[in-house]
Parts: structure tokens; C-alpha cells; sequence
């Protein structure tokens, strides 16, 4: 009796084994993350700000204000023309510009962290094309308008290792104010 226990116990044993070690294999799920389309151009809108926020205080912050007629660097790349005009009201502390912005090749990148600091989605864009920085700010006010009736943007979300490219040309429009609205090559998005 003792043989026949052993014969049938070592391949139930092996089963057993087999059993656990496939359970606890973590399964590639890739294929079920994806990149939605609110939080594609959510990500596409922060990061066209933030390249226009950052043309914007490294050119124009702190200079004379007046009319700008300024060609420099993209802040990671590429070149910018800047155009138009700024002013600042000391009484109230506030900026108000009316400048086009003509981009070429200008790479732009943003990150966002979560509460942990992990990098959740990272956003890498080159944007060609005419947009306007105007309106008023100042640091408790916001009211700034992006528009451009032909930006080109090429680049990529990349979210848990899915990425989602784009390489699109059109209309964008963006309202900075108390929240974000924006109108990314007709996919309205606001934060």
C-alpha cells in the first residue's frame, strides 16, 4: 500500500507545485492600460502651456515691457520668434501681453509626479506653428488666451508604458483662468 500512495502523492505534489508557481506569475495587463483620450490631451494641454509659460519668463519676465520683436531659443529646443506687445500696471501689479508666439521645431516636455513622486505620465512634444499669448496676470490672477488656427504637434504620451503618439496639425485653443479649458484639434478637455 505504502508503493501505491507514493506513485499517485509525487504527481499530485508536482500538480500542486505547477499550481502555485503559474498563480503567481504577474501577468503583462499592457494590453488593457491605455492612454484615454481626456488624459492624452489633458497631458498634450499641460505641456503646450507650460512650453508658452516657459518661453514667456525666460524671455519677457522682469525685461522692459513694450513692443517685443525677440528671436531666441525654445526652452528645450527649436526657435522662437516672440511679437507683440506687454505692459505692466504697477498700481494693481499686473501683466498684460498681447504677443505671438511663432514656433519652430520648439520641443517641449512635462512630467507628472504622483503623491509618492513616481512619474506617472511623461509627455514629450515638438510644436511648429503661430500662437498668441494674451491677456492679464499677476501672482493671484490668471486670465491668458493660447489660440492657434494651424499648430502642428508631433510627439507622445507615454503613461504605465503604453504610449500614444500624435502627429496632428490644426486648430488649438486653450483659456487659462481660475481652471483650464481647452480645445485640442476638436477634443475639448479642462482641469
Amino acid at each position: 500500500m505504502k508503493k501505491f500512495t507514493k506513485i499517485y502523492v509525487l504527481p499530485l505534489f508536482i500538480g500542486i507545485l505547477c499550481l502555485l508557481a503559474n498563480s503567481c506569475k504577474e501577468e503583462n495587463n499592457s494590453a488593457e492600460i491605455t492612454v484615454t483620450d481626456k488624459a492624452f490631451y489633458e497631458q498634450i494641454g499641460y505641456t503646450i502651456i507650460k512650453c508658452y509659460t516657459d518661453t514667456y519668463n525666460q524671455n519677457l519676465a522682469g525685461k522692459p515691457t513694450g513692443t517685443q520683436n525677440i528671436t531666441t531659443t525654445g526652452p528645450m529646443g527649436g526657435t522662437v520668434i516672440i511679437t507683440g506687445s506687454s505692459t505692466y500696471d504697477s498700481t494693481h501689479s499686473i501683466t498684460t501681453t498681447d504677443l505671438t508666439f511663432t514656433l519652430t521645431n520648439v520641443v517641449a516636455n512635462y512630467s507628472a509626479t504622483s503623491s509618492t513622486g513616481n512619474t506617472t505620465c511623461t509627455t514629450q512634444l515638438t510644436l511648429t506653428g503661430v500662437a498668441t499669448y494674451k491677456g492679464s496676470f499677476s501672482s493671484t490672477y490668471t486670465s491668458i488666451s493660447h489660440q492657434s488656427q494651424n499648430l502642428h504637434v508631433v510627439g507622445s504620451v507615454t503613461y504605465a508604458g503604453v504610449t500614444r503618439n500624435i502627429d496632428q496639425t490644426g486648430q488649438v485653443n486653450i483659456n487659462r483662468a481660475s481652471t483650464v479649458t481647452a480645445n485640442i484639434f476638436g477634443n475639448d478637455v479642462s482641469w
